[in-house]
């Protein structure tokens, strides 16, 4: 399965939001601190890779979570 299905999938439990490439995880889709860690544990699992904490204040889109698991994947 493609990533953003994988990471719409994941996200389909805990919002209606259109979950795109440019979708903030705060302002669109209405996550907080605890769902968004949780949320980048279950893309870690299913995407196969690992974000460092120090990434972890980059991210602020979808595509920022998408950008780190390709990163990942050429490393």
């Amino acid at each position: 399965m493609e990533p953003l299905r994988l990471l719409q999938e994941i996200l389909s439990e805990y919002t209606d939001a259109a979950v795109t490439p440019s979708a903030s995880l705060i302002k669109d889709l209405g996550m907080d601190s605890f769902l968004i860690v949780y949320f980048l544990t279950q893309a870690e699992e299913r995407l196969g890779f690992q974000i460092d904490e120090s990434e972890f204040e980059t991210i602020v889109t979808i595509g920022d979570v998408l950008e780190l698991a390709e990163k990942a994947k050429r490393s």
